[in-house]
């Protein structure tokens, strides 16, 4: 006795790619030594040491912000970024990306 069934279904997969450009939000993560986005499920880190060299970051504004060259990048921000390296554990979808490359920044 085996049993089979036929079975009809839609998948949303979402699968990040090292050099992968893509659109998420900056959450409330934001210190000097950079800031977090989330794209869906993706929590994504950018290091200071990848954002462009006239960006700076400002503690005493409320919220911290960083901001530079006519940007200003706070919680709630969209911005374009080039994922760098990615990492999935039981915890979810972790990714580094950079923000200093031509047509990457605020969307």
């Amino acid at each position: 006795g085996d049993v089979t069934f036929r079975i009809k279904y839609q998948a949303i997969v979402f699968k990040p790619f090292r050099n992968e450009v893509i659109d998420a939000m900056v959450t409330e993560h934001l210190t000097k030594e950079g800031f977090f986005a989330k794209a869906g499920p993706l929590d994504i880190f950018v290091s200071h040491r990848n954002l462009p060299p006239d960006l700076e970051f400002d503690h005493d504004a409320v919220p911290p912000m960083w901001k530079g060259d006519g940007m200003e990048i706070s919680k709630g921000t969209n911005v374009r970024v080039k994922i760098l390296n990615t990492r999935i554990d039981a915890e979810g979808m972790h990714a580094v990306a950079t923000f200093k490359e031509d047509y990457l920044g605020i969307v």
